[in-house]
């Protein structure tokens, strides 16, 4: 080891690896802490650390050139901080990377300054004897517990097997359809009336009687009439 490669970090690199994209708030960030290094180190741990931070700026009075101005000022806040040891002393050397689970709890913050912004930052830190430390660092994604979509009641997404008895004939076993469905209301139905379609039947005209002479007016009157309608001659 030359003179000063004890105020440099050992080569190699270490980075966070979250088991899922977005976690929702109030949940265990889960993840792996992995550690590739190029030459061999003397590690007394390996911990996460956990930290939620307030960014904002403020207008702060500076001097230049003997004048005094304005100037936005960037300003960071802790507004929770938490260290998780992931594993104890370790040696690691040039090789495969290796890889070490962890678990920890962040809380939902909030902005406690107007124009603030929020940031949920990991580290992951490899201790190293008489050197500095290997270091790497992530931002966790939350997202409110309520923007979670709920699946309708009822609701069955593709891929669940189908229910007994539902859908067309063969289309799944059970299928049992209204057994009166598509069948006749009654007897008779669907078959016409009858006569229905027939052309209505004609009435025969009443039957005309023979007209005769009366005897003594000579004026028409039936022939089975007894008596002239006329001159009431009896016939």
């Amino acid at each position: 080891m030359g003179l000063f490669d004890h105020l440099k970090a050992p080569k190699g690199k270490v980075w966070i690896s979250f088991d899922k994209p977005t976690f929702v708030e109030g949940e265990a960030v889960v993840g792996k802490v992995n550690v590739e290094a190029g030459e061999y180190v003397q590690s007394l741990g390996v911990k996460v650390e956990a930290r939620v931070f307030e960014n904002y700026t403020e207008l702060v009075w500076i001097t230049i050139n003997n004048t005094r101005v304005q100037e936005h000022e960037r300003r960071q806040n802790v507004l929770f901080s938490r260290d998780v040891v992931v594993t104890g002393p370790n040696d690691f050397g040039s090789g495969p990377t290796q890889t070490f689970p962890f678990s920890v709890g962040m809380p939902s913050c909030r902005p406690t300054r107007a124009g603030s912004s929020i940031e949920n930052s990991l580290k992951a830190v490899v201790q190293v004897k008489g050197r500095p430390d290997m270091t790497g660092q992530a931002q966790v994604a939350f997202q409110p517990a309520g923007s979670i979509p709920q699946p309708m009641p009822g609701y069955m997404p593709g891929g669940y097997p189908v229910q007994q008895g539902y859908g067309p004939p063969g289309y799944n076993p059970g299928y049992n359809p209204n057994p009166g469905y598509g069948m006749p209301m009654g007897p008779g139905y669907g078959q016409p009336m009858p006569g229905y379609g027939m052309p209505p039947q004609q009435q025969m005209p009443p039957q005309q009687v023979a007209q005769v002479r009366c005897k003594y007016c000579q004026g028409l009157m039936n022939q089975n009439s007894s008596n002239c309608p006329n001159c009431g001659a009896h016939q």
